[in-house]
């Protein structure tokens, strides 16, 4: 679409108008005038969607019914946060209990596994004690003989009795 004379001259000295007004010194007879025409007009249509598509979300979000509490009596709002925290007391009570019956259940399991350990080792325990000797001084000892072959076996107290014995020292009989 072609323009006449008077069009491009209205157009350029239109331009010149509003790049004056915002700061910009340029005479109407610039060749880049016509492309910030464009420019400018592109503009205007942009803001002119932008608009348009503003008005079309603000007339969306009316139709949406957003839950607005208007608390206008004295007491409604901690009637209403009190409310709140009942239901958040209701919903995390149940977890709480089923937490609580875990680690029961599972503390029980352990002390069960605890237990039978200790019999287990109450057979060795009680091996030992058989073996237990009092001295005239009245400590309690052990006699073990040397292991044989590699096998390294590390006491706190002992005594060398023989070339295979040895004596671990216990404690001592209280009187």
């Amino acid at each position: 679409m072609a323009m006449t004379d008077q069009e491009q001259k209205e157009v350029r000295s239109y331009c010149a108008f509003i790049l004056e007004k915002h700061g910009f010194d340029i005479s109407p007879s610039d060749p880049i005038i016509p492309a910030l025409y464009i420019i400018h007009k592109e503009m205007q249509l942009n803001n002119q969607n932008n608009k348009a598509i503003g008005e079309l979300i603000k007339e969306a979000s009316t139709k949406i019914n957003p839950t607005v509490f208007h608390f206008v009596s004295p007491g409604e709002a901690f009637r209403f946060q009190l409310g709140a925290a009942v239901k958040w007391i209701i919903i995390s009570l149940p977890i709480l209990i089923l937490i609580w019956i875990g680690v029961w259940y599972r503390s029980m399991i352990y002390d069960l596994d605890n237990a039978r350990a200790i019999i287990q080792a109450s057979d060795n325990v009680g091996e030992l004690f058989k073996r237990a000797k009092v001295d005239e001084k009245g400590h309690y000892f052990i006699d073990f003989t040397a292991a044989r072959k590699d096998s390294v076996i590390h006491f706190r107290e002992f005594e060398k009795l023989n070339a295979k014995t040895i004596r671990v020292y216990l404690g001592k009989k209280s009187q």
